[in-house]
């Protein structure tokens, strides 16, 4: 137990050992700094469109690492920042870009967040259908109802 890396030193009781070297391990949040693309027009930025959404559905729409924010920016010529809020429980999805564009990229992505819903609830109901026949093969197995 004390060569754990979190142990307390003998004579350094209510210290935690190397707290600086633990936190120096931790990995790095990537800068928030963006530069605007080439093709994004400033006088986009003034008006964002933001809403928001369950943190499991981001991560299926856009990908654990969100490797695909950078191919719906430049299909739909948007530009999307993606970031965690209420403990991670939540996205924050901002778009900018022009209004109508804007609604668009925000429709498709509800849609997407609604197609994952429904098939989460479908998988959810088909568990809980094999659960019901696989207890109901059980209890026909074991009590045998006599055939008139």
């Amino acid at each position: 137990m004390a060569a754990h890396a979190g142990a307390v030193k003998q004579g350094d009781e209510g210290k935690p050992a190397n707290s600086l070297d633990v936190l120096m391990k931790l990995p790095l949040e990537p800068p928030r700094i963006r530069t605007r693309p080439w093709w994004f027009p400033v006088q986009e930025l003034r008006d964002p469109l933001v809403f928001y959404l369950e943190a499991w559905l981001a991560d299926l729409i856009f990908g654990a690492d969100r490797a695909i924010i950078p191919d719906i920016e430049w299909m739909n010529q948007v530009l999307l920042t993606v970031d965690i809020v209420n403990n991670g429980n939540f996205v924050e999805i901002t778009i900018f870009g022009q209004p109508r564009v804007q609604n668009r990229v925000k429709s498709v992505l509800l849609s997407l967040a609604s197609r994952h819903r429904q098939h989460r609830a479908r998988a959810q109901k088909m568990k809980q259908l094999e659960e019901f026949l696989k207890a109901r093969a059980l209890g026909s197995q074991t009590v045998q109802h006599p055939v008139a």
